[in-house]
């Protein structure tokens, strides 16, 4: 069903005055001069064959996109626009909802059709959405003007010519805009690539050039990406890359050589556990300022990963502890430590991160906050440095840096799995979140019983 919002027309000028937050930079892609007098007029990048912005996230990208869009298809009396999304939610929440806000302040009637993502307004020109999931969908559609590409870095490249090819017929000559931060991992990509064809056509602006940005939001940009790292000037300022990205989440200068002296005597263990026959069961205990004891064997039974535990926690002052309980091979054991008081979290490392807008799952968190410990000095031994430089991140479709996939780390380190450093990473867990994890509670004789019963139906000695 269409909705229907009631605008006074009144945007068909060929000057305005400049719209408050409309950063300068937003200008220069849109393509509009401002004279003295504060009113703006479009220039000869208004109707540029070719109109690229590279920029930072959060830069107001979208915004200025929408901006042109309405811009032109008020001008273009019953032109057609194809506006292409990273996927439909974002086609909906985005665009769609950036082109809603400019129709608001420009006070122009429009109609929009949310079934079949049509914008259209009263003098004809219509807008088609479609989204880079399903780049077929748009087979068959012809006569296009325009073509307005949002996040074009992380849009299938077979999207692109699609609707490239759809741009033949029209009443008017065939504009192109695209918006984008580069993508991570993929600087060679296709909107990369287009970047450096069409050099002349792109702006460039970082996450701060914008009328918006807080401090605060400013230095949440620099703790979230690392301020000086290859991500950090990809995703907040902008810059496309000659190469691969080096997205691993520490480099070998930032280990330090020797651990701190420590006078806090508060520890915390981190426990990877592993099948019979599969990987390690790698134990490790921290303090504030380094690891301070690590072992661990492959090929032990449920009693025996226990006892590495209850070792620990007799030598060594333990005040929270984290466990990998990814692939339930951790069960048995953390139900007898149960009936041992001693109550370790289970950590599924898909699971929710606290960090939910920063981080997609739980792994990612707990590997770039160990990163960011050793980055500030904190002493990891020789054997477990090889295991974090093979760590990986990547952007996920939400901007978020997300760990590659463990497959990836093992074949860097020649099919060996990196046990060590999921050890120390959950003891970090364990250390910066010892507060919010879910502790349960001492178990009564009867759950200890039943947690016993438990282990002895699933595991055999």
């Amino acid at each position: 069903m269409a909705n229907k919002r009631k605008r006074s027309n009144s945007a068909s000028k060929s000057s305005t005055k400049k719209k408050d937050g409309l950063s300068p930079w937003q200008a220069d892609f849109i393509g509009l001069k401002e004279f003295p007098d504060g009113h703006v007029e479009p220039n000869e990048n208004f109707d540029a064959d070719i109109r690229i912005a590279c920029t930072g996230v959060s830069a107001g990208k979208s915004r200025a996109l929408a901006w042109w869009i309405i811009m032109q298809m008020v001008r273009l009396n019953r032109c057609r626009c194809i506006a292409i999304a990273q996927t439909h939610k974002a086609l909906k929440r985005v665009l769609i909802r950036e082109l809603q806000v400019v129709c608001s302040q420009l006070h122009l009637d429009y109609l929009y059709n949310k079934t079949e993502q049509e914008f259209s307004l009263a003098n004809g020109s219509m807008l088609f959405g479609y989204s880079g999931e399903n780049p077929e969908a748009m087979l068959g559609l012809s006569e296009i003007d325009i073509l307005a590409v949002d996040e074009a870095a992380y849009i299938p490249e077979e999207a692109y010519q699609y609707a490239s090819d759809r741009m033949r017929g029209g009443l008017y000559k065939p504009m192109s805009r695209m918006i984008s931060s580069p993508q991570s991992m993929a600087a060679e990509n296709w909107f990369s690539d287009l970047c450096k064809k069409h050099s002349d056509c792109v702006v460039h602006a970082t996450a701060f050039d914008n009328s918006f940005t807080s401090d605060k939001f400013k230095q949440g940009l620099k703790d979230r990406y690392g301020e000086g790292s290859n991500i950090y000037r990809q995703q907040v300022l902008g810059e496309i890359f000659d190469f691969d990205i080096a997205s691993q989440i520490v480099m070998r200068a930032d280990f330090i050589a020797a651990k701190l002296i420590c006078t806090d005597k508060r520890y915390w263990l981190g426990a990877d556990f592993a099948g019979l026959g599969v990987d390690s069961n790698m134990v490790a205990v921290i303090d504030s300022t380094g690891v301070v004891d690590w072992y661990g064997k492959p090929d032990l039974n449920t009693q025996a990963k226990t006892q590495q535990i209850v070792d620990a926690y007799h030598n060594y002052n333990i005040v929270c502890s984290c466990g990998d309980g990814t692939a339930g091979y951790g069960q048995g054991p953390m139900d007898l430590l149960a009936t041992k008081q001693i109550n370790m979290t289970s950590v599924n490392f898909a699971q929710k991160a606290y960090k939910e807008d920063w981080y997609p799952n739980a792994r990612t968190e707990m590997y770039l906050e160990a990163a960011k410990e050793i980055k500030a000095g904190f002493w990891v031994p020789d054997e477990a440095r090889q295991e974090f430089l093979a760590m990986q991140v990547t952007i996920d479709n939400r901007g978020r840096q997300s760990l590659l996939p463990k497959d990836l780390a093992k074949k860097q380190l020649g099919g060996r799995s990196p046990d060590l450093a999921d050890a120390i990473a959950l003891a970090i867990y364990a250390k910066n979140h010892g507060d919010n994890l879910s502790e349960k509670k001492d178990y009564t004789a009867e759950e200890a019983s039943e947690a016993l019963d438990r282990m002895l139906a699933a595991c055999a000695y």
